[in-house]
């Protein structure tokens, strides 16, 4: 039986690597609004060949499946690619497929895609360029600068300057379009919240949910989107 510190203390590699289940459990709680709901808000997403970079365990790629023609979600850790063949397997989902790669090595062909998307992940333009056939979009989605963590930002204080660059490098210098907007996660209870959300950002998120009883978390999102003409 594996044995789970009391925090990773925002170790994300380690999330990633040892304890992709509870990565798995701290994305399946409902956001309100979901960001697959804001993007399908503003983009026509029905019917495509998706690329989710960054797919983990399928926490995207396999919604995105219900409305897509196909997804094709890339990721290097092979722990989170088994997690998300088997969620595909027991849902039935036959459209979507997962591959080991990563955003600057995409194991597709050029112009394979319709939309190449990145949800708090990192997005290596050219060769999302590549693998897009036109016209096609591009989508990075990731938590808003100042924002890792969401409301408890100020209290988790954990510096993320890696967002404020990320940003400023694809408005600034890849011709991207960003937008923000707000998202309410909903824990449900005290315990659910400690042992994904505090599990994941460490002691100082611990002791204020404990303190508080807080069982929500109100995150800013960015989506940064460029067309492929």
């Amino acid at each position: 039986m594996k044995e789970y510190p009391m925090t990773i203390d925002n170790d994300w590699d380690t999330l990633y690597r040892d304890f992709p289940e509870i990565y798995d459990a701290f994305t399946s709680f409902p956001y309100r609004p979901g960001v697959l709901e804001a993007l399908r808000e503003r983009f026509d997403l029905a019917g495509k060949t998706i690329l989710d970079v960054g797919a983990g365990g399928g926490q995207s790629a396999l919604p995105l499946a219900e409305y897509a023609a196909q997804v094709i979600g890339v990721e290097p850790e092979e722990a989170m690619r088994a997690l998300g063949e088997r969620l595909a397997r027991e849902s039935g989902r036959r459209n979507v497929s997962f591959l080991a790669g990563s955003a600057g090595a995409i194991p597709l062909a050029g112009s394979s895609v319709d939309i190449v998307m990145a949800i708090t992940a990192p997005l290596e333009v050219e060769e999302a360029l590549r693998v897009v056939r036109r016209p096609g979009l591009l989508l990075q989605v990731d938590v808003a600068p100042g924002h890792y963590g969401g409301e408890l930002a100020p209290i988790i204080g954990h510096p993320t300057p890696e967002l404020e660059v990320a940003s400023r490098h694809l408005t600034e210098q890849c011709a991207f379009c960003a937008l923000d907007f707000e998202s309410v996660q909903d824990y449900g209870s005290t315990e659910n919240i400690l042992r994904t959300y505090g599990f994941i950002f460490g002691p100082q998120a611990i002791a204020h949910l404990r303190e508080t009883g807080q069982t929500t978390i109100r995150w800013t999102f960015r989506i940064h989107y460029r067309r492929a003409e």
